[in-house]
């Protein structure tokens, strides 16, 4: 019996197992066909960074964004189409809005159906990534969209369902601030800092907007970023810290160095952001020439605290003293580059400007404790790195308690004094405090601009279209510097557009469009620039099919296709008038001839002329079925090569067709644009109500489907590509080996402009605008590719503007040309191209093709405003003990 033992605690162990393997095939058999987890939106952010209550993440109304789900195929291998769309959320629509709006009714406003393929081998759980822009409710505000997608299954023909998804909806003024680190928490002060969500005591009800939205995503696998700077728009800092760059994919180091050219800010953190960016793509670009490392010099630590410490701020005693005592600090070693320049004193900040954008580098580690415990740290890394006005800080009830700020001093004190030094006492107090304003320096409204929390911006979307000012221009060269020359800027806006002028010029909203005082102009001026204009709930750098450019194409394509779509009154006209003759007339005329019997030959020819005649009428060219007509807009960053292209395309039919676009590279959006006075979201013909879709993942690019345009009729879309023209076109001095495009006074007269790009540029202009506000015109004439031309400015009155350019690219230039839309300090290049750029293809093909591309290159820009400290600190704030 001894002997079984064995054998018996043997088979129990299996049959143990086999019910082990049992149960967990029938857990297997027990889970539906698909599971999923919910969509996160990109930027993503890793769950140890904390999320602001947002698990899903967050996206910005009106801007194109990415966003990943994941997806199992428990069953069996499968192959699909996922189907995606974004909604907003009526529940956070304020209802009081709709009945004022007479909107109670109303569609939930959505976003084009996105579509991609889904290749899923079955028990893997796959990552798939999808595009989609943000839908807006107009000039409302809301809190929150509902991302919900399915599974299309090619074999069964099945539809899965996946989970929805909650994103956050930002406020007009909040943009992305993105840090790559694989140390997270280092970065947890600046989660709390006043400069990315306004300082709020306990005693406030009201919950203020953030400015930034600080996102660390993970960094394990494909870094869960967007592969297009199309999707960046929302984003606007990017801190580089210790991520290594051959981390990120090409799209996504193509995507980020777009968006840096177009205005983004990259921080470059101390010595590990250094060796992070060390490859070849971004070191050209770094303001220090990094040779290593050296000890930190204290001398230079301590210039550099002074030069950007608060008047207020008895602290910088007790910094200086950190860093002496903890020896061993390392620095970014290097000289800085020529066109580099230091901000502040003592050398630790350097930035360079790259196209729009700015890559600040600083020498430390931004996160030091020496630098993180000094009180006016918030207020440097305000003005100094993110080159944002300076702050006030005081109480909504002025009675109630406050420091005076009468202990303000020029030279603070070597004496270090620990009560200067943020404790959990103080802390504790600013907690208490009544309600704090937070405002710029003399401005009394703390609404924000969304201008002065991003640089990212395309002419297309963002600039406003002045009206013809050419003739204008020597007046106002003349009242240079005795008037604003854009004060009177709104008369000029494009009058058919509302959207262009829910912010006039030089005025400032937030999300509710609320104006703030003008006298906030003359403090933020150097912040601000006159021609770009707002959205409301968009801001700066959304996607806009009403902006003022969009605008001025819509209304000269339809003069262009001279389409006049007759109403319901021509029919029935020419329906009376054809019986008239075909019937009374014919007889009457015949009857008189004694030939009757001829009225009924005459009905055939009758019938014809009829019919030609009612083409006439209609304006119905049959001498083709369709043509294309496109006005393009291709903008180019300063000494860069790739280049952001906005088109309107015009699709004209004289019978109802459906079109599909097709892009070649990813680095492109579009969207069919509603033309006014429709009330209908999708063209009604004998193709039925489709409504376009979008297709990510098929090909190389996306594309757009079932673009549906009826007889007789014409259809506008809105498109944006960024493409590359295989050089840029810069200044150069009189040497072709000079790279000093600008002398010191800031001219670029005598200077050598060089097209090194594929393009030939024709009717060239050269427009420069000095300090002063002085405007200055150089006619280039042809430039073809690889020429080399100089510039001669002239007064604006010995310059002759080209007169009768084809699809009213006068008129467009004159109006570019503004005194209003060129800043000081600035010089551009207008030319055209005639042939279309971008690989775009669209079929079916129409018979007659017109395109004219208005060529947009940015030659010397402002400099960003000088960095200046906040007037005081909100512990200043606390009250005084006895």
């Amino acid at each position: 019996m001894l002997v079984l033992l064995p054998l018996i605690v043997g088979c129990d162990g299996c049959r143990l197992n086999q019910g082990s393997d049992e149960d967990a095939e029938q857990l297997k058999q027990n889970l539906p066909d698909i599971t999923s987890r919910p969509a996160q939106a990109y930027p993503m952010s890793r769950p140890d960074a904390g999320n602001n209550n947002q698990l899903n993440g967050a996206v910005k109304p009106g801007h194109w964004t990415s966003a990943e789900f994941t997806i199992r195929s428990n069953g069996e291998d499968r192959r699909g189409v996922v189907q995606s769309r974004v909604k907003v959320n009526r529940s956070r629509i304020s209802l009081d809005d709709e009945i004022a709006a007479g909107l109670a009714e109303a569609k939930t406003p959505e976003s084009i159906i996105v579509r991609r393929p889904a290749v899923l081998p079955k028990g893997q759980r796959r990552r798939l990534d999808t595009r989609l822009l943000v839908p807006t409710n107009g000039s409302r505000t809301f809190e929150s969209v509902q991302f919900s997608a399915e599974l299309v299954s090619n074999d069964t023909a099945g539809r899965y369902g996946l989970q929805d998804a909650g994103f956050a909806a930002l406020q007009a003024q909040t943009y992305f601030f993105v840090i790559l680190t694989d140390r997270p928490e280092r970065f947890t002060r600046l989660q709390t800092s006043n400069w990315a969500t306004p300082f709020r005591s306990e005693q406030e009800f009201a919950i203020k907007g953030d400015n930034y939205r600080i996102v660390i995503p993970p960094t394990q696998g494909v870094i869960p970023i967007a592969e297009t700077a199309l999707d960046w728009t929302s984003t606007a800092v990017l801190l580089w810290d210790d991520v290594p760059v051959n981390a990120l994919t090409m799209g996504q180091r193509t995507a980020i160095l777009d968006w840096l050219h177009f205005g983004g800010t990259l921080i470059v953190n101390g010595p590990s952001g250094a060796d992070s960016l060390a490859d070849r793509t971004f070191r050209d670009l770094l303001p220090i020439a990094s040779d290593g490392v050296e000890e930190l010099d204290t001398d230079a630590a301590r210039s550099f605290l002074r030069s950007h410490n608060v008047d207020t701020d008895q602290s910088v005693a007790y910094a200086t003293k950190t860093v002496e005592q903890n020896q061993g600090q390392i620095a970014v070693s290097g000289d800085a580059r020529p066109d580099a320049m230091e901000v502040g004193e003592g050398g630790l900040l350097t930035e360079k400007r790259a196209g729009r954008g700015r890559v600040v580098q600083c020498r430390v580690d931004l996160m030091s404790d020496w630098l993180t415990s000094w009180q006016s740290y918030d207020s440097f890394f305000n003005s100094a790195v993110l080159a944002r006005p300076p702050r006030a800080f005081s109480l909504s009830e002025p009675t109630a308690f406050m420091n005076p700020l009468s202990s303000t001093t020029d030279t603070q004190s070597d004496d270090v004094d620990d009560s200067a030094n943020p404790t959990e006492d103080a802390l504790d107090e600013l907690a208490t405090l009544p309600p704090v304003r937070q405002t710029f320096v003399g401005v009394e409204s703390e609404a924000i601009a969304p201008s002065i929390n991003t640089s990212v911006r395309f002419f297309s979307r963002d600039s406003r279209m002045p009206g013809r000012v050419a003739d204008n221009i020597a007046a106002n060269n003349s009242a240079a510097g005795k008037a604003d020359p854009d004060a009177d800027e709104t008369k000029d806006a494009v009058a058919d557009q509302p959207s262009a002028l829910d912010t006039l010029p030089g005025e400032i909203t937030n999300a509710s469009d609320t104006v703030v005082d003008r006298n906030a102009n003359a403090s933020l001026a150097p912040w601000i620039s006159p021609d770009v204009w707002a959205h409301p709930v968009t801001g700066i750098g959304g996607w806009k099919n009403d902006s003022p450019m969009m605008a001025w194409g819509r209304e000269q394509l339809q003069q262009e296709i001279g389409v006049s779509i007759p109403d319901s009154a021509l029919v029935f006209r020419s329906l009376l008038i054809y019986l008239l003759v075909l019937i009374p007339i014919n007889y009457v005329v015949f009857r008189l001839l004694g030939r009757l019997e001829w009225a009924w030959l005459a009905v055939v020819p009758l019938a014809i002329l009829g019919a030609l005649w009612v083409a006439r009428a209609a304006q119905l060219d049959v001498g083709f079925a369709r043509s294309r007509n496109e006005l393009a807009l291709l903008e180019l960053p300063k000494d860069y090569s790739r280049g952001h292209l906005t088109r309107v395309i015009g699709l004209y039919n004289s019978l109802a067709s459906r079109y599909r676009v097709d892009f070649a590279t990813a680095d492109a959006a579009i969207e069919v644009v509603r033309l006014r006075g429709s009330d209908k979201d999708n063209e009604a013909n004998l193709f039925g109500q489709i409504a376009p879709e979008m297709q990510f993942g098929f090909e190389n690019g996306p594309s757009l489907n079932n673009i549906s345009v009826g007889s007789n009729s014409y259809g506008v879309l809105h498109t944006e590509q960024i493409i590359d023209i295989d050089g840029p076109i810069h200044i150069q001095g009189s040497a072709p080996e000079n790279k000093s495009d600008i002398d010191a006074d800031g001219s670029i007269d005598r200077k050598y402009l060089t097209n090194d790009s594929s393009l030939e540029l024709l009717d060239a202009i050269v427009v420069q605008r000095d300090a002063e506000g002085t405007i200055r015109l150089a006619s280039l004439g042809t430039l073809s590719s690889g020429s080399r031309q100089q510039i001669r400015l002239n007064p604006v009155s010995n310059v002759v503007i080209p007169d009768g350019l084809p699809m009213g690219l006068t008129d467009w230039i004159q109006r570019l040309l503004s005194p209003g839309i060129v800043p000081p300090n600035s010089a551009r290049l207008i030319a055209r191209v005639e042939t279309p750029l971008g690989e775009l293809s669209i079929t079916p093909d129409s018979k007659q093709v017109r395109s004219q591309t208005l060529v947009f290159a940015h030659l010397a820009m402002p400099s960003r405003p000088p960095a200046r400290q906040d007037a005081n600190l909100v512990r200043d704030l606390i009250r005084p003990r006895d």
